[in-house]
């Protein structure tokens, strides 16, 4: 039976300065001590990290072309927008993937005393196996979708996203679960700007892509994009919110259907158990019975706290699924 990766166990921080090390493309011959050399391949350069510890780790096997977006990019973007005081909630895995929740300073709740605040999530890799994005969306295609609100949820620090907020109200997100069909979505406030001073498109996806970016010019979009989400984000609205309390005021009345459910949507059985695990310690702590707003939550909080080897596009593809499923088979 194939094993977990251990070292892709997702940690976490409140601190720039755990992910905001030194790294940097270099060639494979200066890496290599003599007489070792790399056989005849495109990837002849490495991503090389200096750790906090002074280590010197290699997170991947890369070609020239390729382009680092180094944390200290989106830190730099964040801090000059909103302060070095902005408050942040960062899992990373050892590997080289990040997840970077800058926290709003909005609450709300869900039900009676479960709080919920928006924030503004980046992910990103130094291991080439994923692309840079914003709330979950490859910046390749994002300029023809409306930005989702996501969300932090303080009980159990976990991050989840507005799924639904691709749909303009909560009608059509609830019409797309039943019939399939998508309705029109609406551009991202602040990306226009940047395709419109691009000359091509394809100097436009180079921002977004691991191939010539232009570092000076992706920091100008994320100041430019953080100005105007963070304005946005205080009077968006959010078809997820709404989907989040109808959630809560469906019990679930069968756990052994709502496992199956879960199990459903490709989630390995070892964490279908940790999330009914998290499912029912919630309910002690929040002193209400199951329903849907905790069994959503268990799934997110044993997909992004779980021992697995999923990287994390697969770990925030199956929350997305889980989101629907549960959605469908409660909400509806």
């Amino acid at each position: 039976m194939k094993k977990a990766n251990v070292n892709n166990q997702l940690l976490t921080t409140t601190s720039w300065d755990t992910i905001c090390f030194p790294v940097k493309s270099v060639p494979a011959r200066d890496v290599l001590p003599e007489p070792y050399r790399m056989v005849p391949t495109d990837r002849q350069h490495f991503i090389v990290g200096t750790m906090p510890n002074e280590e010197r780790q290699v997170f991947a096997a890369q070609s020239p072309r390729y382009s680092l977006v180094p944390n200290t990019i989106i830190r730099d973007a964040v801090t000059e927008v909103a302060g070095i005081e902005q408050p942040v909630h960062i899992r990373y895995s050892r590997n080289g993937e990040y997840a970077i929740n800058v926290l709003l300073p909005d609450e709300t709740t869900v039900g009676p005393n479960d709080i919920i605040q928006r924030q503004l999530t980046f992910t990103n890799s130094y291991t080439g196996k994923s692309q840079f994005t914003i709330q979950g969306t490859e910046m390749k295609r994002v300029r023809q979708q409306k930005v989702r609100v996501a969300y932090y949820r303080q009980i159990c620090s976990n991050g989840m996203m507005g799924w639904a907020d691709e749909f303009i109200s909560l009608d059509q997100y609830l019409d797309w679960l039943v019939t399939g069909q998508t309705p029109e979505k609406a551009k991202v406030k602040g990306l226009e700007w940047v395709y419109e001073s691009a000359e091509t498109l394809r100097a436009y996806q180079h921002i977004f892509t691991h191939r010539g970016i232009n570092l000076n010019q992706f920091k100008a979009f994320l100041v430019n994009f953080l100005r105007n989400f963070m304005q946005y984000a205080q009077q968006a609205p959010s078809p997820t919110h709404e989907v989040f309390k109808l959630m809560h005021d469906t019990a679930v009345t069968d756990r052994q259907e709502a496992a199956k459910l879960v199990r459903k949507v490709g989630i390995s059985q070892k964490l279908v158990d940790a999330a009914m695990e998290r499912m029912a310690i919630e309910e002690s702590v929040l002193g209400t019975g199951p329903n849907a707003w905790l069994l959503y939550n268990g799934v997110n909080h044993a997909l992004f706290n779980g021992n697995t080897g999923l990287n994390l596009p697969a770990r925030y593809a199956l929350d997305e699924k889980a989101f629907h499923a549960i959605a469908a088979n409660y909400v509806l």
